[in-house]
């Protein structure tokens, strides 16, 4: 009888082979799980969770209005009128109603007001200078230089009169059209002040004001005056010149008779000019006097005028 065991052991031996990987491919896949079960196994209050951006995190905040102060529970109207200009000491309350396009309108009309009459002051004095330098010119006595350079002068003179003449019409119709745009746009001029301030005494800057306008009143009917006087004698003297004879019917027997007609017409315009300036002259006296026994009666110090 022949024995088992050689048959047995080969046989054996491949199921213990077979049983002993499967062992150790367990316990590979036990040390291989091992962390993971670990990391799952503690417990919720020693695991730190990852931060995560929710919408809260993304929306913006919510404005809140400003507690309210006693100051913004005023009225309504006071509130509206804190936007509006305040008038400054001294100025009337009319100030704080204008708009800054009115308020520009009358800057804008005094700076060309102011511009128109000085270049019509600036006009009126260079011919004055002209009558003047004519006048030395027919002085006798005086050498040939000195009558070529005074020639010369009134020549210069005479061209600097027609470009300032110029200057003063184009300023004078710029005035015309800034008073006419503001009429259409309802605009009105500053009120002047008042003679009596808030306080009830006299306001000195009334007075001074009326001062300063009568003054120059005064002061521009005086120019026009010499002016127009010096064109009358000048006028006088040219149709004199160019009149000529007269025969025995009286007609003319020289002369050009359009210029003379000329001349007539200038002549009386310049009369006219005269005769106004001689009324504006005796209404700027009157008027300054007038202003004065004003202030004395008002109480106004005396050396306010000086």
């Amino acid at each position: 009888m022949r024995s088992l065991r050689p048959v047995v052991a080969p046989a054996t031996k491949r199921v213990l082979d077979r049983v002993t990987l499967a062992v150790m491919f367990a316990v590979f896949l036990t040390l291989l799980l091992s962390p993971s079960t670990r990391a799952a196994q503690q417990p919720a209050t020693g695991r730190q969770k990852s931060p995560r951006l929710t919408t809260d995190d993304v929306r913006p905040p919510v404005e809140q209005p400003p507690p309210e102060t006693k100051d913004d529970a005023a009225k309504p109207e006071e509130n509206a009128k804190a936007g509006a200009v305040e008038p400054k000491a001294g100025q009337p309350n009319e100030a704080a109603k204008v708009s800054a396009e009115e308020s520009s309108w009358r800057d804008r009309a005094n700076k060309a007001r102011d511009r128109a009459k000085e270049l019509e002051r600036a006009a009126e004095e260079a011919e004055l200078r002209i009558t003047a330098l004519r006048n030395d010119l027919g002085t006798s006595g005086e050498s040939a230089k000195y009558r070529n350079e005074t020639a010369a002068e009134i020549e210069r003179a005479g061209q600097r009169v027609l470009e300032l003449r110029a200057q003063a019409r184009d300023a004078a119709d710029d005035l015309t059209q800034l008073v006419d745009y503001g009429k259409q746009k309802g605009f009105s001029e500053a009120e002047e002040p008042k003679p009596t301030a808030e306080d009830g005494k006299p306001n000195e800057q009334y007075y001074l004001t009326q001062f300063a306008k009568l003054t120059e009143a005064l002061q521009t009917a005086e120019r026009r005056n010499q002016l127009y006087d010096n064109r009358i004698r000048d006028l006088n003297q040219q149709i004199s010149t160019n009149s000529g004879g007269r025969d025995k019917s009286g007609r003319s027997t020289g002369g050009d008779s359009f210029y003379m007609l000329q001349l007539q017409k200038d002549r009386e315009e310049a009369q006219q000019k005269l005769d106004e300036s001689r009324a504006g002259l005796t209404k700027a006296q009157a008027d300054l006097d007038a202003l004065r026994e004003e202030a004395r009666r008002a109480g106004v110090p005396p050396g306010l005028f000086r």
